[in-house]
């Protein structure tokens, strides 16, 4: 666990380093959104389709590797559903609430995969990351938007803007652009590869410091009952789901360490935006949110070890 503790350090230093500007003020706080609207929409997206279009995935179980992250994923759905009169008495929970504990367990924060993923596994595994991002991003947002639906306050998306919303998502385009190019044995020109990758080259670094822009650490510690139990199940419960369902269909390799890590990043920023804009409980999500970039310097490390 030491090494992996010391190999992952630089990712949540730079995370800190983001905290620090924002606190500092020397980056406007509506500049922050700026930046990550580029890192959601340009630079993560160019690295994932180069990636993509250049892997070789002879040897990788592509489809088993996908059904395993997604049925990890929904294994954790229907543990919440299950239980969701029992949290929503023992913590004393309301609609919007609930929806906000509901994406705190289950969504993942892509910008922190992809930035671990190139320097735990080496820049190729990269391409193993965007098609985790291909296979779960859909149904997250479907199962979450639907949950916010029933649970929360506001406005209510209909089964086309879903649908829209989910055929716009940058990452899912990427990758399925990339899976497309590779498919159609279409050239790559070394000029439009340097283009990509001299795009993509600042993702991480700029991706890491809006993180850490986003952090809000006063109500992190000011800790809930919701905010540790969605860190919980995150953090430390999906990734036993993703490791079965890896190991049902098997799974292995460095195929099933990046669908593992997948499952144990922090959620994801944007459920704080969906939060907002379908009246769940934005306040909420983003304490979640900055406690599981906390206690993830370490249990990241931790279940990379134990089931990596």
């Amino acid at each position: 666990m030491t090494q992996s503790f010391i190999a992952l350090l630089p990712v949540f230093i730079v995370i800190l380093v983001g905290y620090g500007l924002r606190r500092s003020g020397l980056i406007a706080e509506d500049h922050w959104s700026a930046v990550a609207h580029v890192c959601y929409y340009v630079l993560f997206p160019a690295i994932i389709f180069k990636e993509i279009a250049a892997a070789d995935f002879s040897n990788v179980p592509v489809w088993s590797m996908a059904l395993a992250m997604m049925l990890g994923i929904s294994t954790m759905f229907v543990l919440l559903l299950i239980l969701q009169r029992p949290f929503i008495s023992l913590l004393n929970l309301n609609g919007p609430q609930f929806s906000s504990l509901f994406q705190g367990a289950t969504r993942w924060h892509t910008f922190i995969a992809l930035a671990i993923i190139p320097i735990y596994f080496g820049q190729s595994a990269l391409a193993l990351g965007g098609l985790s991002a291909a296979a779960m991003t859909p149904l997250l947002n479907i199962v979450n938007v639907g949950v916010i639906s029933v649970h929360g306050s506001g406005t209510k998306l209909d089964a086309k803007a879903m649908a829209l919303s989910i055929l716009k998502n940058p990452f899912v385009l990427s990758s399925l652009g990339g899976v497309l190019w590779k498919v159609l044995h279409l050239p790559s020109p070394a000029i439009g590869v340097q283009v990509l990758d001299t795009i993509g080259r600042g993702a991480f670094g700029l991706g890491l410091l809006t993180v850490g822009a986003g952090l809000r650490i006063d109500d992190a510690l000011s800790t809930k009952g919701p905010v540790v139990v969605a860190t919980f199940l995150k953090l430390l419960v999906m990734p036993v789901f993703m490791a079965l369902w890896l190991w049902v269909l098997g799974v292995s390799g460095e195929a099933a360490a990046v669908a593992i890590l997948c499952g144990t990043v922090p959620t994801g920023s944007g459920a704080y935006l969906l939060a907002k804009q379908m009246g769940g409980d934005a306040p909420l999500i983003s304490s979640i949110l900055t406690l599981q970039v906390i206690c993830a310097a370490f249990t990241i490390p931790l279940v990379l070890s134990l089931l990596g």
